[in-house]
C-alpha cells in the first residue's frame, strides 16, 4: 500500500510540474475575443518556478503581475501593473487586450501556443509560441 501510495504521489507531481511547463514561455498574441490583433505588438510570458509570474507587452505599454498556476489548467492572475505611456493609435487594442486578461482563469495549452479561457469556459485570448 505504501508503495502504491508513494508511486500516486509521484505520479501526481509529475503530472502537476509537467502542466506547469505546458505554459511557461513567451508567446505572440494573436486574437483577443474575436479579433485579430497579429499585426499588433501584444506579446504575454509566463515565468514560473520562484517567480510566478506573466509579463508582457500590450500594444504600447509594458505589463507584469503575479501568475498562480492552481493545476488542471486553473490560473489566478494579477494584480497586474503596466507603464503608462500614452499611444492614441492603439489605446483602445491595449485595453481590449488587458480587460480580457483580467478575465482569464485558465489557460490550456495546444499544439501551435496557449488558449486563455473565461470563468465559462470560452476562449477569450490565444496565442502562439515564440
Amino acid at each position: 500500500m505504501r508503495i502504491f501510495t508513494l508511486l500516486f504521489s509521484l505520479t501526481l507531481f509529475t503530472l502537476t510540474s509537467c502542466d506547469e511547463q505546458d505554459v511557461a514561455g513567451s508567446y505572440d498574441v494573436v486574437l483577443v475575443g474575436e479579433n485579430d490583433y497579429s499585426e499588433h505588438d501584444i506579446t504575454l510570458t509566463i515565468e514560473m518556478g520562484e517567480e510566478n509570474r506573466i509579463s508582457g507587452k500590450s500594444a504600447c505599454n509594458n505589463y507584469s503581475g503575479s501568475f498562480e498556476h492552481l493545476g488542471k489548467g486553473k490560473v489566478t492572475i494579477g494584480p497586474l501593473m503596466g507603464t503608462k505611456m500614452m499611444c492614441r493609435d492603439v489605446h483602445e487594442i491595449e485595453r481590449d487586450y488587458m480587460s480580457h486578461l483580467a478575465k482569464v482563469v485558465e489557460v490550456s495549452p495546444t499544439k501551435e501556443g496557449l488558449e486563455l479561457l473565461n470563468a465559462s469556459g470560452d476562449i477569450i485570448i490565444t496565442a502562439v509560441k515564440q
